[in-house]
């Protein structure tokens, strides 16, 4: 059955192979960045396995700072990217959610706001965080649900979202330098 664009019988049928196989439901995939002078980098995308599949994926995107931060403002910024990226993993789990609860969307937007004191980034005040501290978002949704479903979609992607579970959670980060 398909609904919203996504082909739940699909869906069951890769979970039912997860069910059966803890390996395939392993994501692994990664991205190499290369420096490409003053603040711009491109980033190129690496394969991505899922289980024992091997899926070529070759997408490439340009990463710049404003000019205020010593960039050309040509592309967005690295806090663009990883927002963006959190916001699409949390629609998908937001329409996923509305679709297996059988609703029917016209329309569906994510609003996410967040800031950075870039006192921290340039080691002006030693108490300013480096990081994003809060991140605000906002499902503005139409359909044919009603607003306790609606709720429960927005539940579930802080239940099932992964990067929605990267940013909430503390993450390993594991750190290595190859000297050429």
């Amino acid at each position: 059955m398909m609904i919203n664009g996504l082909n739940l019988e699909a869906l069951g049928t890769y979970k039912a192979t997860v069910e059966k196989n803890a390996t395939n439901g392993m994501y692994n995939g990664g991205i190499k960045a290369t420096w490409m002078g003053g603040t711009k980098v491109g980033v190129t995308t690496n394969d991505l396995t899922l289980g024992n599949d091997t899926i070529s994926h070759d997408f490439s995107f340009t990463i710049d700072e404003p000019e205020q931060l010593l960039g050309a403002h040509s592309a967005p910024t690295p806090q663009d990217y990883m927002l963006g990226g959190l916001s699409g993993c949390m629609m998908v789990t937001f329409v996923a959610m509305c679709s297996l609860k059988g609703i029917e969307l016209e329309s569906v937007s994510l609003e996410i706001k967040s800031g950075l004191d870039l006192q921290g980034f340039l080691g002006v005040n030693e108490t300013s965080p480096v990081g994003f501290d809060t991140i605000e978002y906002a499902f503005t949704v139409k359909g044919n649900g009603n607003e306790i479903q609606y709720k429960e979609a927005a539940d579930e992607v802080i239940k099932f979202s992964p990067n929605y579970a990267t940013m909430a959670n503390k993450v390993k980060m594991i750190a290595s330098l190859n000297i050429l």
